[in-house]
């Protein structure tokens, strides 16, 4: 009895065979949830590289395929679904099993475009190479360099050398061209200042020239291993007349002045401009229409600074991020940076990083922002507990939209974040938020503030979140407060604005 009523239950009511819910999805259902899962898997988003998978773990297309016979044959006859390529390699004895996962990859995926991210992430501290292992390091370099017109978007931390070895295979293949290629980015993955595989350096004084012949790559992000200092030859060759974005460049700057000569369409450029790489002397002043600048200095003097921002004029600029990682503030970039920001009418975002500023230069500052600034971030780390505080009472009562003249400061603000040693009166403060919020509910007096990020380092005098409770009762969702044990270092992204313009 019970044999027959479980064959009933596995049959049904009409002696039909039932199918476990999995297999019952129709074939083009199932690809489309198979798609879903990998957009998860994959993490596309530019400009970061992947989050690096295990040696050893199974590839998503082919954990799927290993469930069950029909989805095996569902990703078997999908190629798409093998068009992203994702290879740690984390020791020499890796190349093997890369190589033979990008191959297997690359034939399943057919002609689709390419997605390839390929992480080096040594877990050793010294890494030897055998000449078995420099053959399968070239096995992997020809297999990647036989589908180099099939790429679409290329992300790599490798040495440059590992591209060198690519490039020399590309040379003997029979196309030059990019036909695909839209993102690049070489990131160099760092081991006390060393990256791998180093198989050596590059002959060719012209730098890597594989890139050259790509009609449709936009975005590059280029590592430590690709500097522009001087204003000799390039590092690397691109076509840098249809180049839109460069992110994390490693520049002096006269090779910031450089690039934006050779990339008319830039659009966003985030640079690095490194201690120690001087000013060689002036350069020709450019005009361009760069909307989106994010820059971080690590210069003793100022003079890096003012030459770069005294040598160009962007009157399409939106949004600003500078960083200064100097101890001091420097009156030389002071005196350039409040100049700057005045010209620039257009900007909408600025978010600014000083390690130490007067309260004198950081009021100067805030009245040299246009007064059409929707969003300001400022990141002050003062370490002097005996240092007046830069949030002065004038400066809050200037902050404070009023129906009466003088016009307030920045009264076009929708998003205020600070970040640091919050000292300053709380009844002040309030007053300005007060007037831009709920005393300013038909924005009579200016724009309505929309978003309040304050993230206050601990110390004697700073705020706390007590202090700020009754803003957060008052803007609920439009505020957040938090107290840290530290500021966020000079490289880190902002917390109120992650992503640019």
């Amino acid at each position: 009895m019970e044999s027959t009523t479980r064959n009933e239950r596995d049959t049904g009511s009409q002696g039909t065979p039932k199918l476990a819910p999995l297999l019952a999805v129709p074939d083009d259902v199932l690809v489309e949830i198979f798609y879903a899962f990998g957009a998860i898997k994959k993490n596309l988003r530019v400009p970061s590289l992947p989050q690096p998978p295990s040696p050893d773990s199974p590839a998503w297309p082919i954990l799927l395929g290993s469930v069950c016979r029909k989805w095996r044959a569902v990703t078997l006859s999908t190629p798409r679904l093998w068009a992203g390529i994702r290879i740690n390699i984390s020791r020499p004895s890796n190349f093997v099993n890369a190589t033979n996962v990008f191959q297997r990859f690359a034939a399943r995926s057919g002609a689709y475009p390419l997605d390839i991210a390929i992480t080096f992430s040594n877990v050793e501290d010294a890494l030897m190479f055998s000449s078995e292992d420099m053959e399968q390091c070239q096995s992997l370099a020809d297999a990647l360099a036989a589908s180099v017109d099939r790429w679409q978007h290329f992300r790599t931390n490798s040495h440059p050398s590992f591209l060198w070895k690519i490039e020399q295979a590309v040379v003997q293949g029979p196309t030059w061209s990019r036909p695909m290629l839209e993102t690049l980015e070489i990131r160099s993955y760092g081991r006390n200042r060393q990256t791998w595989p180093d198989l050596g350096q590059n002959d060719d004084e012209a730098g890597l020239t594989m890139f050259a012949a790509s009609p449709k790559l936009r975005y590059v992000n280029l590592g430590i291993g690709y500097s522009f200092h001087d204003d000799e030859n390039l590092p690397i060759q691109l076509p840098w007349q249809q180049i839109e974005q460069l992110d994390r460049i490693d520049a002096s700057s006269e090779g910031c002045m450089r690039l934006l000569r050779e990339c008319p369409n830039l659009v966003r450029f985030n640079v690095m401009v490194p201690r120690h790489c001087g000013v060689l002397g002036p350069v020709d002043f450019l005009r361009h229409s760069l909307q989106s600048l994010e820059i971080w200095f690590d210069d003793e003097s100022g003079a890096s600074f003012d030459a770069l921002f005294g040598s160009v004029e962007l009157p399409s600029l939106l949004e600003l991020r500078i960083t200064f990682a100097e101890d001091e503030w420097q009156p030389l970039a002071h005196a350039r940076l409040t100049r700057f920001l005045a010209a620039t009418v257009t900007l909408q975002r600025l978010v600014l990083k000083l390690r130490h500023v007067s309260p004198e230069d950081f009021h100067s500052i805030l009245k040299a922002v246009p007064s059409g600034l929707l969003e300001l971030e400022f990141v002050h780390e003062r370490e002097e507990s005996a240092a007046p505080t830069i949030y002065s009472k004038q400066l809050l009562e200037e902050l404070t939209l009023r129906t009466r003249d003088p016009p307030a400061l920045l009264p076009n603000l929708r998003a205020l974040s600070l970040l640091g040693a919050l000292d300053m009166n709380i009844r002040a403060f309030t007053a300005i938020i007060r007037s831009r919020t709920w005393d300013n509910a038909d924005a009579h007096r200016g724009a309505e503030l929309q978003s309040l990020h304050m993230y206050i380092v601990e110390s004697q005098k700073s705020l706390t979140v007590e202090d700020l409770q009754v803003l957060k009762d008052c803007l609920t969702r439009r505020a957040r407060f938090r107290v840290v044990h530290r500021g966020p270092n000079g490289g880190s992204r902002s917390l109120a604005f992650p992503d640019l313009l």
